[in-house]
């Protein structure tokens, strides 16, 4: 995973669980979960009479200490609720915002300008409030990389799964061959801009424990990092699936050791566990040796 240039590092995130968030019981058991951040929704699931009362139950949660990450999902950028949307959560614990249906780099320019002004006025300090783009669309998956290019808020974007089968006609069978193009045109789009990789679509499924385990190794193997979560057991799905096993860690140990003494004595290219290692193979293990230390560390807090 990499980020771009003098952004801050952050946490990476493994499982990314979505909330009601007029709904207190469905809040409390995301903030007590086993998830890495928690996304309060202020858009699809929230009626429009409901608007203010989301934005307040929001605002309170950002008001608490809490062990997850908090994002909210705010709504539309050209939309009447936006603008209080902003207004209300840019604080302190608010790591980011989900910008829903990004489709044009413009929207994420716009919204970094007034995140900018809204800092500023307020004085916040700390690591700049992200830009995490939600792709719901065929338009929004083939302007990508400009969406994750529009701003060094963006570290990730995400991929909504219902809206894109809406606007594109697209039937997902329970293998989700019909994901494989919107896929791998995200993390080849956030490789080619220089950002973390993006985290996958939800699995709609709750009773299908199975089906998400193999949504979740197909996303792996694609270079996803990360899953949206619906439910507080698919999260502790997710953060297994994205941790590496312990014999991966293993490994990976073997391999960074093994390269250091190779090049104390000017070797570039060694063999570990009979097989061939070079300087790709080695940083991938070094990916792997950091974020163990990262979740253990996560893990004794």
């Amino acid at each position: 995973m990499s980020g771009q240039e003098g952004q801050t590092t952050m946490r990476p995130i493994r499982s990314l669980l979505i909330c009601t968030t007029t709904i207190a019981r469905h809040v409390e058991s995301a903030l007590a979960s086993e998830a890495d951040a928690v996304m309060l929704d202020l858009e699809t699931s929230i009626a429009e009479g409901e608007k203010a009362a989301a934005r307040a139950a929001a605002a309170a949660v950002l008001d608490r200490r809490h062990k997850p990450d908090i994002f909210v999902r705010i709504n539309e950028i050209d939309g009447r609720h936006v603008f209080d949307d902003l207004i209300a959560l840019c604080r302190g614990r608010l790591r980011g915002l989900v910008l829903p249906q990004a489709e044009d780099p413009r929207q994420i320019m716009v919204l970094d300008w007034i995140l900018s002004r809204i800092e500023e006025k307020h004085g916040l300090e700390g690591s700049p409030i992200e830009i995490m783009p939600l792709v719901e669309s065929a338009r929004g998956v083939e302007n990508a990389r400009d969406l994750l290019a529009a701003s060094p808020r963006v570290r990730q974007a995400t991929f909504g799964v219902a809206d894109y089968c809406q606007d594109t006609h697209i039937q997902v069978a329970d293998d989700e061959g019909e994901l494989a193009y919107v896929r791998g045109r995200l993390v080849h789009a956030s490789r080619a801009s220089g950002r973390e990789s993006p985290i996958d679509t939800v699995w709609l499924d709750l009773a299908d424990a199975q089906g998400l385990d193999a949504s979740l190794q197909r996303s792996r193997r694609l270079g996803f990092f990360g899953k949206l979560c619906i439910h507080p057991r698919q999260a502790i799905q997710a953060n297994a699936a994205f941790s590496p096993s312990a014999a991966e860690v293993a490994r990976a140990s073997r391999i960074v050791d093994a390269f250091e003494a190779a090049m104390a004595d000017n070797v570039a290219a060694i063999r570990v566990d009979g097989r061939l290692v070079d300087l790709p193979i080695v940083r991938s293990a070094q990916r792997i040796v950091a974020l163990s230390k990262d979740l253990a560390r996560r893990a004794a807090e």
